[in-house]
């Protein structure tokens, strides 16, 4: 697994030019070509994690091929830029890109290791790959042996990746336990889990806010809630000890074992969305909905999201873990079939989590059903919805989804 930094991961997806769902100017062929000399079939479909396009293939091989494999990869692209700008009558190629940019490609390798200077057809051998340090975070857990690759909490990992980008992992494991203690402050006004849980973990004032329910179904609920108590103890008293310790270097596996414990702490907590919180948002998007006097004042609002500026949105839905939850929701309950106003609102709401929606998830709502009993088209709004997505987060964007866009752009 690649140690490839998210700094460094925006930078060379602008030098690039894969916001599209490109890489320079390779094709199909031309791509798997390039691989070619890495031994590499990135047309696998373990590569096509995120998506089929050339774009989210290369991510996928930054996220899950070995820090070697990587470098290579970027040796290889740094030389071929190079190469097209050098060519006669290929001048024009990405002349955007500067000599420094190819530079600090060149240096993003060097500074992942194992990568070849210079060259190409030059294959990471076993030990060269087995030597590569491991990556923290990945968006899916695998096994392998002994290794374990796991997701960490979006939340942790946006508050604690510059720690981790700079090797600062005594710091990156202090923030991420202060960022549990944060959030069962702000669920439960108390950051201390003795005081939320005590001592035995067995008070159980707070499980309504924590859980959503002030008294567990049944034994194995009431077991499962006081597990999260001590899961949340042993967060506090491992704090404290890291509170009392001066910063020193800290061995990255036993980093991770720890920033895990910290992300499953905060997960468990944070899962729960209140009534209150969905019925507040729900009414938020209907009272934005009919504040329109015309279709057409809508939708010109509604194109490229300009109606969410104009919101006050609930703190909690920063939270990736809420999104998550809501996202699931609104998706069970989109419906196409009742009217165009309620298909507009459908989509509204999902505008509110569009950062949490996969290509997946687009492919659902495009094979849902759109006509009324009546025979009547109800669905409204789809083709602005894609587009302001496709603007926002492309890497969502499913081929099925750029089918439907063209045409209708058409």
């Amino acid at each position: 697994m690649s140690r490839l930094s998210l700094p460094d991961r925006t930078f060379l997806e602008a030098v690039l030019g894969m916001s599209g769902g490109y890489v320079l100017d390779f094709t199909n062929t031309s791509l798997a070509q390039l691989f070619d000399e890495l031994a590499i079939n990135i047309y696998e479909d373990k590569y096509a994690e995120y998506g089929e396009s050339k774009a989210n293939r290369l991510r996928t091989l930054w996220k899950i091929g070995s820090d070697y494999e990587v470098a290579s990869t970027l040796v290889l692209l740094a030389g071929y830029i190079e190469a097209k700008q050098a060519a006669p009558g290929l001048s024009g190629f990405r002349e955007e890109i500067t000599d420094n940019q190819i530079t600090r490609i060149r240096r993003i390798a060097a500074e992942l290791g194992g990568a070849p200077s210079a060259g190409m057809g030059q294959t990471a051998s076993a030990d060269d790959v087995a030597d590569s340090t491991p990556a923290i975070f990945t968006t899916e857990a695998t096994v392998s042996k002994n290794k374990i690759q796991i997701e960490i909490h979006e939340d942790i990992y946006n508050h604690i990746g510059r720690y981790l980008a700079t090797g600062d992992y005594f710091h990156a494991v202090e923030e991420s336990y202060k960022l549990v203690r944060g959030k069962l402050r702000e669920i439960t006004g108390k950051e201390k889990a003795s005081d939320v849980f005590n001592n035995s973990a067995q008070n159980t004032a707070h499980y309504e806010a924590l859980f959503g329910k002030a008294t567990p179904a049944n034994v194995a609920e009431a077991d499962f809630f006081r597990g999260i108590g001590y899961l949340h103890l042993g967060v506090q008293h491992l704090r404290n000890e890291k509170a009392h310790t001066p910063a020193t270097p800290l061995e990255p596996n036993l980093a991770v074992h720890y920033i895990s414990l910290a992300s499953l702490a905060y997960d468990l907590i944070t899962r729960y969305v209140s009534e209150d919180t969905i019925k507040e948002l729900e009414d938020l998007v209907l009272t934005k909905r009919r504040s329109y006097r015309t279709a057409r004042a809508f939708y010109r609002d509604f194109e490229d999201g300009k109606w969410l500026q104009s919101l006050t949105l609930p703190a909690k839905l920063q939270s990736s873990a809420v999104r998550k939850v809501l996202k699931t929701k609104w998706l069970d309950e989109a419906d196409f079939t009742r009217s165009y106003d309620y298909s507009n609102i459908v989509l509204m709401r999902l505008e509110l989590v569009v950062d949490e929606l996969t290509e997946a998830d687009l492919d659902r709502l495009l094979d849902l059903p759109t006509k009324d009993s009546y025979g009547n088209d109800q669905s409204a709004g789809m083709q602005q919805f894609l587009e302001f997505v496709q603007k926002t987060h492309p890497d969502a964007i499913s081929q099925k989804a750029r089918v439907w866009l063209t045409k209708e752009q058409s």
